[in-house]
């Protein structure tokens, strides 16, 4: 990069500057480099760097600029006034987005069509677009269920800030400043073991989960961070502790990822794989995990394993399964409060609710959940594919330019990591 005086001061020893950036750097101007240089990529076949020869390949610069509105303090060059200066006083209205998460539209049929061709090689594609179309039996037993327990999620798993040894290993296993993405991040709470070395990028299908992961800061109200997210977030610096607080997450499937070929480093997929009922679903899950990250990357996937420990409270008699999942009625009223400008939204009246406790009219008001009126719960169906030995391989062998490097079995689990080999 070369940085030019653009202001005359009298002084000519420093007129021109050159500073050799390596590639995916960051430089932050201040001082006379801000306010008296201006700086460029000069056309050059090749570049000297401590007395050796570097052939140039292609370079790109952003240039990030913060549009002023006030007047400017400098120690370097004192107070300037915007009134005095040249500079144009156009106020720069602030934009904000009106939803959050950011929701990856609904795609076309015509979308539908191309989405595979758009984001790799027709030929890589080993699955049939219809694939891209969620089934009913997700829809009803997965997305919808999540979206109605993620306060109770959140509550009972994200703030007790319990990791998986080998999806934490394999985040610490990455070179630091790597691009991670969580597909299938829910409340986000891998993120602070992420943001320790590296950066993250989140998404899942559960707009309600994304937003507790997008309140994590308002947790810490109370003066209990530490029993929130535990040792993980205490260690965060203050900037990573508020790429935390406000991280960068989309309501996103995990068939169809928001996010360019080859942009990530790495990503991790935890806990998602079980809940795609088909094998094409599952296939193209991975394909798209393939697709994200750049080749020589690796990503980490967790699924629920047939087989269970013996001392698991948990025994899985088939692959694929309904498995219920009790919810408190004062989660979900929690949940239906903060859903209640939704068209979907219907609050039972007086008169249908007379005579009924809350679990039962919680329950009818949720399809497909069921009233336990000896526990006083409300009771939902997850819809959960039981992953045997060896079936997670199997799929990634489908998957062309994947080669898997570990396999292993962790508390009901099976993991495995894979690099992306083209």
């Amino acid at each position: 990069m070369e940085f030019r005086k653009a202001i005359d001061d009298g002084d000519e020893s420093n007129m021109r500057k050159l500073v050799y950036l390596p590639p995916r750097s960051l430089a932050v101007l201040s001082r006379d480099a801000r306010y008296k240089y201006e700086h460029m990529i000069v056309s050059r076949m090749t570049d000297t760097v401590n007395g050796e020869i570097i052939p140039r390949k292609l370079r790109v610069s952003l240039t990030l600029r913060t549009a002023l509105t006030a007047p400017v303090f400098d120690k370097g060059i004192g107070k300037i006034s915007l009134a005095q200066s040249k500079v144009p006083q156009s106020h720069l209205p602030k934009y904000e987005s009106k939803v959050f998460p950011p929701r990856w539209g609904q795609l076309s049929d015509a979308a539908l069509a191309n989405a595979s061709s758009k984001n790799g090689d027709e030929e890589d594609s080993p699955v049939d677009r219809s694939d891209l179309i969620t089934p009913e039996t997700e829809s009803k037993h997965v997305h919808a269920v999540y979206d109605a327990i993620a306060t109770q999620w959140h509550h009972t798993r994200g703030k007790r800030g319990v990791l998986w040894p080998g999806a934490t290993q394999f985040i610490e296993s990455l070179p630091p400043g790597s691009i991670i993405a969580d597909v299938g991040c829910g409340d986000g709470k891998y993120f602070a073991e992420i943001l320790k070395h590296s950066y993250v990028i989140g998404t899942d299908i559960s707009e309600p989960l994304l937003k507790t992961a997008a309140t994590r800061g308002d947790d810490a109200d109370d003066g209990k961070r530490k029993n929130i997210d535990g040792p993980q977030y205490q260690r965060l610096s203050k900037a990573k502790r508020a790429l935390s607080e406000n991280p960068s997450v989309a309501v996103a499937d995990c068939l169809h990822i928001p996010l360019r070929s080859n942009s990530c480093d790495a990503a991790i997929s935890i806990a998602v794989m079980h809940h795609l009922s088909t094998e094409a679903r599952r296939i193209r899950c991975l394909a798209e995990l393939k697709r994200i990250v750049k080749v020589g990357g690796r990503f980490n996937v967790q699924a629920w394993a047939l087989e269970q420990e013996t001392d698991s409270k948990r025994k899985f008699h088939g692959t694929d399964l309904l498995v219920p999942f009790n919810a408190q009625p004062k989660y979900l009223q929690t949940q239906a409060k903060s859903s209640e400008n939704d068209d979907n939204s219907q609050q039972p009246s007086s008169a249908e609710s007379k005579g009924k406790g809350v679990a039962q009219m919680m329950a009818e008001q949720y399809d497909g959940a069921e009233f336990d009126s000896k526990k006083n719960l409300v009771v939902f169906q997850r819809y959960c594919h039981m992953y045997r030995k060896g079936e997670l391989e199997s799929l990634c062998q489908r998957v062309p330019g994947l080669e898997v490097l570990e396999s292993a079995y962790e508390k009901g689990n099976w993991v495995i990591t894979c690099r992306v080999c083209e």
